[in-house]
């Protein structure tokens, strides 16, 4: 029977308390885990959110906490870097369906919205009540530094409420892990 003895010198250091063996060179060579990244435009799991009241728009709805915030009529928006949440109502009556916002909403935003292009529209519910939710991309922004204008992936719900129609739109690069953010907003309108 052949014995093999370990030639590895840093299999003999000591252990942290001091007792030398297989233990020590794990000790020796152990690291620092690094620290989690996230894709551009990713909303951390640990992102905080507060509520944000529209009187004129009749509803609120969680936001990002510190999200630059621009209102103009009924219509709010609030950006990060490289996101985006906006909520607006229209006079449009009548509960949406799938169809109307194909023919309605989506082509509307079309005509701002560059390479706007749809992948899924499919009726919902929310805690809110029943909704529609389109699922598109589309070109962002060019970048003043860069010169470039990113593809971003995009979610609206449009809603019926009190006789007027409430849209909520997420944006952010393509790519970006935001399901659980958006959920959440989505899921916290409430009517006022």
């Amino acid at each position: 029977m052949e014995v093999h003895h370990d030639q590895d010198p840093a299999h003999h250091r000591a252990a942290p308390d001091g007792v030398p063996g297989p233990l020590a060179a794990h000790a020796q060579t152990s690291t620092q885990v690094a620290p989690e990244t996230h894709p551009a435009g990713d909303i951390p799991d640990n992102q905080a959110f507060v509520r944000y009241a529209s009187s004129a728009g009749g509803y609120s709805l969680e936001v990002p906490e510190g999200w630059a915030r621009t209102v103009s009529g009924t219509h709010v928006t609030f950006t990060s870097k490289l996101g985006a949440v906006e909520v607006w109502t229209t006079g449009t009556t009548g509960t949406p369906t799938p169809a109307s916002v194909r023919a309605g909403e989506l082509v509307t935003l079309a005509k701002t919205t560059p390479k706007l292009k749809v992948t899924v529209v499919k009726a919902v519910t929310l805690p809110s009540g029943p909704a529609v939710r389109a699922s598109f991309t589309s070109t962002g922004p060019v970048n003043a530094v860069t010169g470039r204008a990113p593809a971003l992936e995009n979610e609206l719900y449009v809603l019926s409420h009190a006789g007027k129609r409430v849209l909520l739109r997420f944006s952010a690069p393509l790519g970006s892990d935001n399901v659980d953010a958006w959920k959440q907003m989505s899921d916290s309108l409430r009517w006022r």
